[in-house]
């Protein structure tokens, strides 16, 4: 299994507030590690998360918003450089990858990176 790390948060460990189920309750909902997919082509890092998991490292600004901020990217420990997000794409078809989001991250340059760790 594959451990990734974007600007110091481990997808793995990332928590989702749940609706509770009952009065006074806290629930949350963290992926497996086997549910998030990484993969190195040349200059590009290619994850498959989960959608929900993809909807809360934009709600956390863990990925951001603007095209041109750069994130800083581990796997399993080890730093593979600073990328931007260059695509998301959904699922073609309904069958069992229905909950299944790519992201497409591009290496940018040492001088072209932005410093902005959060």
């Amino acid at each position: 299994m594959t451990s990734v790390t974007i600007n110091g948060h481990k997808l793995h460990e990332v928590e989702m507030l749940l609706t509770p189920y009952s009065e006074n309750t806290v629930s949350y909902l963290k992926y497996p590690e086997h549910r998030i997919e990484s993969k190195i082509e040349k200059d590009k890092l290619l994850l498959r998360i989960p959608a929900l998991l993809a909807i809360e490292l934009y709600r956390r600004a863990i990925l951001p918003q603007d095209p041109a901020e750069d994130v800083s990217v581990h796997i399993n420990g080890r730093d593979i450089g600073r990328f931007v997000v260059i695509d998301l794409r959904y699922p073609n078809s309904l069958a069992q990858d229905r909950d299944i989001v790519s992201i497409t991250l591009q290496r940018v340059s040492r001088a072209n990176a932005q410093t902005q760790e959060t």
